[in-house]
């Protein structure tokens, strides 16, 4: 019985710990025959927004992105220029779904409760341009849900993990 108390437990620690992993998600991809190892320097593009975006509504978050890439990539060793290597740009998307938590129990007559939440996903894509050619050359995502009140850790965390796979890929590890 004992053997069985433990195994559960650490079942269900496993499970917490991969949730809080899989709390933002995040992809790249780049051009395997573009030398990203050349790119030390960059500038961001004026970016015209459309009113659909999410950032033209919200200057606050878009200036709380701009600022996130900006000290994320100075930490990591480039340098912003007026004649870059890389120009950035970025926008965001939204969506909205439910999170639905069953912690009902019983074969026969369920007990417990079913809780619904609803919840905004958002998903951040920054893109990398070769400012010699004009084309893209490396692009990441992150996807997670929105909490508003820690959108500023939130923000710094995804772009924390993009600049660090940008690194990665750079390096040519994938």
């Amino acid at each position: 019985m004992k053997l069985i108390r433990n195994l559960f437990t650490c079942g269900v620690l496993l499970l917490l710990c991969s949730a809080a992993s899989m709390a933002q998600s995040v992809q790249t991809d780049y051009d395997r025959n573009f030398n990203l190892a050349n790119l030390k320097t960059f500038s961001f593009y004026q970016q015209e927004r459309g009113p659909r975006d999410p950032l033209a509504a919200s200057p606050i978050n878009n200036r709380r992105i701009h600022d996130a890439l900006n000290a994320q990539l100075r930490a990591s060793g480039f340098t912003e220029s007026a004649n870059p290597d890389f120009q950035i740009g970025y926008f965001v998307s939204t969506k909205t779904g439910l999170d639905i938590q069953d912690n009902r129990y019983g074969w026969f007559q369920r007990r417990g409760s079913l809780n619904v939440e609803q919840v905004t996903e958002g998903t951040l894509v920054v893109v990398f341009v070769d400012s010699a050619t004009k084309q893209e050359v490396w692009r990441g995502h992150a996807t997670g849900t929105i909490n508003p009140k820690n959108l500023n850790e939130d923000v710094n965390k995804a772009v924390t993990k993009l600049v660090q796979k940008f690194k990665k890929n750079q390096l040519g590890k994938h």
